[in-house]
């Protein structure tokens, strides 16, 4: 699923809509039996055929080592000698800064050759006359995983073909789904995956779902964006920074479906700057569910802290509504008939407790309690609770604030199948660091998230991989 696709007349949009999903449910649960035929790079989202991805190889040779051999030996070698990477080099230089090994100082291999099925340098044994060849393993599934180069040395570094980033962990065995997390600079979208990826075991288990395989990409966003008592809070990501995407292979015990959900922390900004959209549109336009981060400040007529508001949230420009209209501008008005796009999009408002610290909402209301999970029976999506969220949010800014109601019409319009959260990553406010000229926010107690699952929980439901939860009926 994605923002493109074909309109259907308004009375019939509705039935359309359900027999599209099951149609596209059945073809997935087909291909959950199976291995992928192909799939999309996290990254540059050209098509890949299961059989067609390359490998980095683990042999590689310097122009100073090739010296050191001569004739055959030296030809056959040549096949290995470390250089620059032109495909690869040329999809990071759309995003100065972000590339990972700038950050990273123990990523060196994507100066190593690249190996693939097809590449005639390879394909033909007599060019070596001791008979060696590339040798290409499957799992016990018949999942292309790794590679012998034609020296013996073995590589499970799987890459694009397109780009030559590195795929994830079984990426493509499993049906795929794009979920960008978007919201403006200092709206607490960081901070809100860092919470949710740092408990997604705890989080998948309450819906009967498990984290399959192993998960160093999130391993590595949580360490980089840590959240701890007594330390610097991670500051929101600069706009022109692509942050590389974050994969986990999940399961469904009750009917052992296996996905792999990738997520991207996309600035808010880089979705009104027209020129900011050609590049990272991409991220929006693949997406199967959207989770829009909203800070309360950024409905000023609602929430306003004067002098100590972040930078850009009384920024007209980046209002939530702003973000709304300008993908469906970018995305959504070309393609389809009417300008509706049925992508699941949870709108959710993040720093909850901000609400009941300024009294916008009292004690009593639901978005301060975590979810009853006692209350079912049998796992899922905790539909019931989530009425009530999404009534009390809808209410609250529909009705109090005209920038809230603005902001409900365009979803309505653009993006008819969406709906309201409202979380608290942290659940209290950071405190004020400074040290000469540095200056950051620490949590003074242990942060205690509230309802981070929540429009996760939704955007899986929407797209058939969760079912929903069965209330417990007993009588207590």
């Amino acid at each position: 699923m994605g923002l493109f696709g074909s309109k259907t007349p308004k009375d019939a949009k509705g039935k359309a809509r359900d027999n599209a999903l099951k149609e596209k449910q059945g073809s997935e649960d087909k291909a959950c039996s199976g291995m992928q035929e192909s799939f999309k790079c996290p990254y540059c989202f050209e098509k890949i055929f299961a059989r067609g991805v390359a490998f980095r190889a683990m042999t590689a040779y310097t122009q100073q080592d090739l010296d050191d051999f001569s004739g055959d030996e030296r030809e056959k070698k040549k096949l290995y000698v470390l250089s620059s990477d032109d495909l690869y080099e040329k999809f990071w230089n759309k995003y100065p800064g972000s590339k990972p090994e700038d950050a990273e100082r123990s990523r060196t291999y994507e100066r190593n050759p690249v190996i693939s099925q097809f590449d005639t340098r390879f394909l033909t044994n007599s060019r070596f006359t001791d008979g060696s060849r590339l040798i290409f393993k499957e799992d016990e599934d018949g999942f292309l995983n790794e590679v012998i180069d034609t020296e013996g040395n073995h590589s499970k570094i799987r890459i694009c073909p397109h780009c030559h980033n590195r795929l994830p962990f079984e990426f493509g065995k499993y049906p795929i789904k794009y979920i960008p997390v978007v919201g403006i600079t200092s709206s607490g979208k960081t901070v809100y995956l860092s919470q949710m990826l740092g408990k997604i075991k705890e989080i998948l288990a309450r819906a009967d779902m498990t984290v399959a395989g192993l998960c160093p990409e999130v391993d590595d966003f949580v360490k980089n964006h840590t959240i701890r008592r007594g330390q610097n809070l991670p500051g929101g990501n600069a706009t022109n920074v692509l942050t590389t995407p974050v994969p986990v292979n999940v399961k469904n015990n009750k009917d052992g479906r296996r996905f792999t959900l990738v997520f991207y922390d996309i600035a808010g900004e880089n979705c009104v700057d027209a020129d900011q959209m050609e590049r990272y549109g991409q991220f929006i336009r693949n997406a199967d569910g959207i989770i829009m981060i909203m800070d309360p400040r950024q409905f000023t007529d609602l929430v306003y802290l004067g002098n100590d508001d972040e930078d850009n949230m009384d920024d007209d420009i980046y209002s939530p509504d702003k973000v709304v209209a300008a993908m469906y501008t970018a995305f959504v008005s070309a393609d389809f008939a009417g300008g509706e796009s049925d992508i699941p999009l949870a709108a959710s408002l993040s720093k909850s407790d901000l609400l009941k610290e300024t009294g916008v909402i009292g004690d009593y209301s639901n978005m301060f309690q975590n979810i009853r999970y006692n209350d079912y029976e049998v796992c899922g999506f905790p539909y019931d609770d989530w009425v009530n969220i999404n009534t009390e949010v809808k209410m609250l800014l529909s009705r109090k604030s005209i920038k809230g109601k603005i902001l409900d019409n365009d979803l309505k319009q653009f993006f008819p199948n969406h709906a309201y959260f409202a979380f608290s990553a942290l659940n209290g406010a950071p405190v004020v660091w400074e040290d000469g000229n540095t200056k950051g926010y620490q949590m003074e107690v242990n942060p205690e998230a509230v309802r981070v699952e929540e429009p996760l929980f939704w955007v899986l439901y929407k797209l058939q991989i969760l079912d929903k939860a069965i209330k417990n009926t007993k009588k207590r």
